[in-house]
């Protein structure tokens, strides 16, 4: 898992993240709804732009919204999920008459005038939307592979494109575990890392 605080984010990731495309990030982004936490010029007309844990998980929340509400209650949702600084594991929210009222811890509705009212609502889980961004994504091709990187675990043999060392997953192996109890231990990794592990260990 990474670091909330520590997380920046490339605009291509975000996007492929949200399961949108980097050009619906820019025209977010112009039209106000969420922009990156960096976006900066380079030499040789090169940009840069980042997103941090919040900014990015905004976009996930408008991703997941897109297509169920009206642009205007995405912008309510987004800013009242903005505002609990994402420490919530859910946010409850309803739409009556065109207007938009949020649940509050104690199960009170804010914003409805008759307590007795009948209250249809949506609730948006951000537990997964939080898993994706703090886990890291691995491209297919990384499935299997074995890297050393300066800085990560003391340069020692890894899973390529995570932190989890070969030792320790050899260590699991010698001790009888099988494939799915590794993974199981570490949901990052594929059968192809622990098959790749084996095979080092046989080479």
């Amino acid at each position: 898992m990474l670091d909330e605080e520590r997380l920046m984010l490339r605009r291509d990731v975000v996007a492929r993240l949200a399961g949108v495309s980097e050009r619906k990030l820019d025209y977010w982004a112009r039209t106000g709804l969420v922009s990156p936490t960096v976006d900066r010029s380079l030499s040789g007309g090169r940009r840069t732009r980042l997103y941090d844990f919040t900014d990015a998980m905004t976009v996930m929340v408008l991703a997941n919204l897109r297509s169920q509400v009206s642009l205007q209650h995405v912008r309510q949702i987004v800013a009242h999920v903005r505002t609990q600084l994402f420490e919530v594991t859910q946010v409850a929210y309803a739409i009556v008459g065109g207007r938009i009222f949020f649940q509050t811890p104690d199960g009170a509705w804010s914003g409805v005038d008759d307590p007795g009212q009948i209250v249809i609502h949506e609730v948006l889980d951000l537990r997964p939307l939080r898993a994706r961004l703090l886990t890291p994504a691995r491209e297919e091709s990384d499935h299997g592979q074995v890297e050393r990187k300066r800085g990560v675990r003391g340069s020692k043999p890894v899973i390529r494109g995570t932190r989890v060392p070969v030792s320790t997953i050899r260590s699991y192996l010698d001790s009888g575990a099988s494939t799915q109890e590794v993974l199981a231990a570490y949901p990052s990794l594929t059968e192809a890392d622990v098959d790749g592990v084996r095979a080092l260990a046989s080479a």
